[in-house]
């Protein structure tokens, strides 16, 4: 089979840019199909696990633990794929990150099947996939900028997000059919096969030669990192807005069972069209955005956003229907791709090229280090005063934060 060509051969050099011109690079084009199936496979395991952790302890503490445990290890696993990806082959680093995800997809079924199970061992083994994920973000993120030519590489990330959000909503929605059919261990079975189309893709990738940042040592370079993205008003802005948005906005789609059981009464199916509910209007945003993310500016979008995001969660913490509720998340939707497409639209048109793998490994690792925190704090929260306070605490949160970058942030002009 023959490799797909390189990125710089497969876009005109001159002529108007359109939302779908990135969709000319082969390799770009091969990379976002197949990735939509990796993707897809992470969001079904994101599921999957507290649904497990639940029928084991029916403990909303245990619930938000088990997000930590699948969140936390980005704190390492984040900066080791960005400072690899500076170093050595993006495409390699994120190979070998699918190679894992798929031999613990295997464990996590094996596990599934044991009547011996335990909460420790499904933990231990949620984390190694965590860690094998959280580098397997960074690689892909950064390798987007060298699979199209330099000039689409603004509306080549615009697709990224929808992919990332029909992702968001088709592996929720799936597993949430295969947990109410067939359980958990068929949930992690297509896990692993579904890492298997980008994995053949991967090898035949191609991607454009960009400058290799010399090898020092991992710390020193994740803190040239951060000095680079504090140093540069758009990066530094960038990483404010999400980690607030992450830890009072995306935390609360990880207690996601927790609400759906205790508040809402529904199944696995009710919960996995919970959560899809937020991916089917985030997929709407995306493409919306892709055709006129240029319109309006990014400072305006991530306001409103988060303005969005709060309103969506008053809904949640408000009502017991579950009908209702889903108008909320579908609110949340929206919001998410407001606030996290503009970010990232910032962070990948303002870094430099010799840092873009760690600096794009510090976003993620603000994304889930403060989605893993908000999760952990609102389980614990949870069984001491209910879920909707939690909620409500947290929409309250996400409006405020917006009023500080209206007046303490400069309207987040820096977005812009």
């Amino acid at each position: 089979m023959a490799d797909l060509d390189r990125p710089t051969d497969q876009a005109p050099a001159e002529g108007p840019i359109g939302p779908l011109t990135p969709f000319r690079s082969r390799p770009f084009l091969g990379t976002w199909t197949t990735g939509a199936f990796s993707s897809s496979a992470n969001w079904m395991m994101s599921l999957a696990v507290p649904v497990l952790v639940w029928s084991l302890t029916e403990s909303v503490t245990l619930v938000g633990t088990a997000a930590a445990a699948a969140n936390l290890p980005a704190f390492i696993g984040s900066p080791l794929g960005g400072v690899w990806a500076d170093r050595y082959s993006k495409r390699f680093v994120l190979f070998a990150a699918l190679v894992a995800q798929v031999a613990l997809a295997f464990a996590l079924y094996r596990a599934s099947l044991s009547p011996d199970l335990t909460v420790t061992w499904l933990l231990t083994l949620t984390a190694a996939n965590g860690l094998a994920s959280s580098i397997n973000l960074s690689a892909y993120q950064a390798l987007v900028a060298d699979i199209v030519p330099e000039r689409v590489v603004r509306p080549a990330y615009r697709l990224n997000a929808i992919q990332f959000n029909a992702s968001r909503a088709i592996g929720p929605a799936v597993a949430g059919w295969v947990l109410a059919e067939w359980g958990a261990p068929t949930a992690f079975l297509v896990n692993a096969f579904s890492h298997l189309p980008l994995m053949a893709t991967l090898l035949l990738v191609r991607p454009r030669a960009v400058p290799r940042q010399a090898s020092t040592n991992v710390v020193s370079e994740i803190i040239d990192a951060a000095r680079v993205t504090w140093r540069i008003p758009a990066l530094q802005v960038s990483l404010i807005t999400i980690i607030a948005s992450s830890a009072f906005g995306m935390s609360v789609q990880q207690l996601g069972k927790a609400l759906a059981a205790e508040v809402f009464l529904v199944d696995d199916a009710g919960y996995g069209m919970m959560v899809a509910s937020i991916g089917v209007f985030a997929v709407t945003t995306s493409v919306a955005l892709a055709f006129l993310g240029e319109v309006f500016r990014g400072s305006i979008l991530v306001r409103c956003g988060l303005v969005l995001y709060g309103a969506g969660l008053f809904v949640v913490a408000a009502t017991s229907h579950f009908q209702t509720a889903l108008v909320g998340f579908a609110i949340t939707g929206v919001a998410h791709v407001l606030v996290n497409i503009s970010v990232t639209m910032a962070i990948q048109t303002h870094v430099p090229d010799a840092v873009r793998g760690r600096v794009t490994s510090l976003q993620l690792m603000a994304i889930i280090l403060s989605m893993a925190f908000g999760a952990q704090l609102g389980g614990v929260l949870g069984d001491l005063v209910g879920l909707p306070v939690v909620v409500g605490a947290y929409a309250t949160a996400l409006v405020a934060s917006a009023a500080i970058g209206h007046f303490l942030l400069d309207r987040l002009h820096a977005l812009d």
